[in-house]
């Protein structure tokens, strides 16, 4: 069978640790998008409150087969389960093929185990029917103005991880002069975490002051799952309607801190020297709205 659309990538351990940060204990839908300029990875939450993507440049594989965009749909949790279990061995490679038998998106391994024989491992995952994600394409405005600050997302994480006790909402706070970037619990507003000017990078406010809360659990989401051990850069954004976009630039197989820039919402990063082992990482979460939380009642946990 000739597969449509195929790609193969070495840094295996990496992609795990990457795919690690859009984890979910939702049954979601999950749209994957293999594009000549790379693979995409996004979904968006029962709530329609976050979504979420992974984007690879065509550069990262050893090998990308994509004539034209071509974009399939499988439940999120069996696809990320599969691709770490296939994975556990350690493999040289992990190859990506659709369609496979019958339909399905196929991912194999080979263990080199350097004798007379090797490990093939593989896994079927089963596509949806095509799924409505146009609000994926809404939520984010890229003409609109916003509020920024690049900074490590390790102390990102921490911060995040400290209101987990208090739950609830939390409140970005951003404030021009003087440069201020704080985060504060809503409901114990004694706990508030400022960063210093000094870690901040590329720091800009579009008003003199930028209030905006998320629920803790979208926050948590979107900060405290990635796994990476070496320091990486965040990027957060809120934009003038209090959206939040969070873009994470992961290294998949070491090498410290990336470059940041701004790519487009769940685009590819194909600039800067280390794009060949970079994975851009995006949440965009709508702040705290009870009627909206009322309209899309949340997926129930898996």
């Amino acid at each position: 069978m000739t597969a449509e659309a195929s790609a193969t990538i070495a840094s295996v351990k990496g992609l795990v640790v990457a795919l690690q940060a859009v984890r979910t204990t939702l049954k979601l839908p999950c749209a994957v998008t293999f594009d000549p300029a790379g693979l995409k990875l996004r979904y968006l939450d029962g709530a329609h409150a976050m979504q979420s993507g992974i984007s690879l440049s065509a550069s990262v594989f050893s090998q990308f087969h994509a004539p034209t965009p071509l974009t399939i749909f499988v439940p999120l949790s069996v696809l990320l389960e599969s691709i770490a279990t296939v994975a556990s061995s350690m493999p040289q490679e992990l190859h990506f093929q659709y369609p496979g038998p019958d339909s399905t998106l196929l991912l194999t391994t080979t263990e080199d185990t350097r004798g007379r024989t090797c490990i093939c491992s593989y896994a079927k995952v089963a596509t949806l029917a095509a799924q409505d994600m146009s609000a994926l394409d809404e939520m984010w405005d890229p003409q609109d103005e916003c509020s920024q600050a690049i900074l490590s997302g390790l102390l990102l994480r921490e911060a995040i991880e400290d209101f987990e006790w208090t739950g609830g909402e939390v409140e970005f706070v951003m404030r021009r002069n003087p440069t201020r970037f704080s985060l504060q619990s809503i409901k114990q507003q004694s706990l508030e975490i400022s960063f210093p000017a000094h870690v901040l990078d590329g720091f800009s406010c579009h008003e003199e002051e930028v209030r905006a809360s998320y629920k803790y659990k979208h926050l948590k989401a979107a900060f405290t799952n990635v796994a990476q051990k070496e320091p990486w850069s965040t990027k957060v954004c809120i934009s003038s309607r209090g959206v939040l976009k969070v873009t994470h630039m992961l290294t998949l197989a070491g090498g410290g801190l990336v470059p940041m820039e701004a790519p487009a919402l769940l685009g590819t990063f194909t600039s800067q020297g280390s794009a060949q082992r970079t994975c851009v990482v995006q949440f965009v979460i709508m702040a705290h709205d009870e009627a909206a939380e009322q309209a899309f009642p949340e997926d129930e946990p898996a």
